[in-house]
């Protein structure tokens, strides 16, 4: 009997794992590109939802093809909008990790996940 449940579970379980990796992306989750990356475009937006900004990545990460979004409301939005204009212009490496769960409606297209957090790298 205990064999048996433990086979059915151990079933059930690689069927939850094979249908979570044949859809993208089914569990919410924080991601980032697997390497520093530097800022390809940037857009501030002046009245879309209060004045969000979003910009693109040299490299992308899982359900964030597009890019990434600050949204005005944001506590953080001007040191995170800071830091990505920084690294534009110098030309700088960023680490960034977002929401691939909260895709910018700004782009019902686009896979624009939304900013956790942005840093500079050297």
């Amino acid at each position: 009997m205990i064999s048996r449940t433990f086979a059915s579970a151990r079933k059930n379980a690689c069927l939850l794992i094979a249908c979570s990796l044949a859809s993208e992306p089914i569990i919410a989750a924080i991601v980032t590109p697997t390497t520093s990356v530097t800022v390809t475009r940037s857009y501030a937006y002046t009245a879309y939802d209060g004045g969000d900004f979003v910009f693109s990545t040299s490299v992308g990460a899982p359900g964030c093809g597009s890019g990434w979004w600050i949204a005005a409301s944001d506590p953080g939005f001007k040191s995170a909008v800071a830091a990505v204009l920084a690294a534009q212009v110098a030309g700088s490496y960023i680490m960034v990790y977002g929401d691939n769960s909260a895709l910018w409606s700004g782009s019902p297209s686009g896979e624009y996940c939304h900013v956790q957090t942005v840093g500079l790298t050297s």
